[in-house]
């Protein structure tokens, strides 16, 4: 190879385990990799990731080794790595809008080499704390035997609807309008974000995709909304798709609009995009919503596209100031004007009272927006 053009971009940003493996799977085909640091920006000592960095001629080869077969114990690897299980993770409640949120998953778990499994669950009554001893302790238990006798019920027809749904599931696979990969199934007793957030602290998948109601009827909801609170607390990936969203497949979703932080994680956070996405051939444009950031908003955020343009090159970058005082407004005219399909914001985790009366980027996007969006947890 003709190294007179000495021009070194990044392929990917991992922690230092994973760059490894990953140079590993590249020099088994002759390809340089070098490492730098990605450092902390309050504390340029500590470094949070590794770029992986190659020669711009070896590019196309990379991608094709970790696109392709012979590349395909890596996904596996890194998250074996990253305690991730391989699976990707789709809440239902049985609704339409349920197999929205299956036609997506199954779309992207193909794409990802993921295996769908999709959980439902239900909240009894007993579960809900209802077996009370009376303040005489005479032993009356005919309301809590009763209560029993539901939620014996209760979990009777959630099976049965399980099992339509999941004919339902493996009937679009024979049509051909779900990809026809292998699924689980689970049913679990508790109230759904409880359910959903225990499930991705014991088993992490590696997304979750969950489908929302109408921007109306969002409203209405807001207090409560099953997937704000999943979006607020979960630390994985998770794609909200609005009930309404007209999906076609993956390679339809084009132009991105990514809020900023303008700090290093937003470098970590469009890799994790890029990898998750098969490293797509998207057009981002980039969005500061950090208040903290000074008069140097412009500088910053132009800084962080010529920085993605260069290590990115499949991707086009593009930079967008909103003003804050108008924000909201602001965004749905460009929104609409530049055509957005999808809205990417890095989250971060929150506490009770800052969720109820702070609530983040995603929580509020969440309900203004009828296109999908993407969490990335920081």
């Amino acid at each position: 190879m003709d190294m007179t053009d000495d021009r070194y971009i990044t392929l990917a940003i991992h922690t230092y385990e994973k760059a490894v493996a990953l140079r590993g799977i590249l020099a088994s085909h002759d390809i340089d990799v070098r490492f730098e640091n990605v450092s902390d920006e309050e504390n340029p000592k500590v470094a949070i990731g590794v770029k992986v960095r190659i020669h711009s001629a070896d590019l196309a080869l990379a991608l094709k080794l970790i696109e392709s077969g012979e590349g395909e114990a890596l996904p596996e690897l890194e998250m074996k790595m990253a305690g991730i299980s391989g699976e990707l993770l789709i809440p239902v409640d049985f609704s339409d809008y349920s197999m929205l949120a299956c036609r997506v998953g199954f779309a992207l778990a193909q794409r990802c080499r993921l295996k769908p499994v999709v959980i439902h669950s239900f909240a009894t009554p007993y579960f809900e704390g209802s077996l009370a001893i009376d303040d005489d302790f005479t032993g009356n238990y005919t309301e809590d035997i009763a209560d029993m006798q539901a939620g014996a019920d209760m979990q009777k027809e959630s099976e049965r609807l399980m099992r339509a749904f999941k004919h339902r599931i493996k009937t679009a696979q024979g049509e051909g309008t779900l990809p026809d990969i292998k699924f689980s199934t689970i049913l679990s007793e508790g109230i759904p974000e409880d359910v959903i957030l225990q499930y991705c602290r014991m088993t992490p998948p590696a997304l979750v995709v969950m489908a929302t109601r109408g921007i109306h009827r969002k409203e209405r909801d807001l207090i409560g909304s099953v997937t704000a609170e999943v979006l607020d607390s979960c630390r994985v990936p998770v794609l909200a798709v609005p009930q309404n969203y007209g999906f076609t497949t993956l390679a339809s979703i084009k132009r991105l609009a990514f809020f900023c932080n303008l700090d290093q994680n937003d470098i970590l956070s469009v890799d994790t995009l890029l990898r998750l996405f098969d490293y797509p051939e998207v057009e981002i444009t980039l969005i500061p919503v950090n208040p903290r950031s000074g008069s140097r908003t412009s500088e910053k955020i132009e800084a962080l596209r010529k920085y993605m343009a260069s290590n990115y090159p499949a991707a086009q970058f593009h930079a967008k100031v909103i003003g804050e005082e108008n924000f909201r407004a602001d965004f749905e005219k460009f929104e609409q004007e530049k055509g957005i399909q999808l809205m990417v914001v890095p989250n971060r985790k929150k506490n009770i009272l800052s969720r109820l009366f702070n609530p983040g980027m995603a929580h509020k996007l969440l309900f203004e927006r009828e296109i999908p969006l993407l969490a990335l947890p920081v």
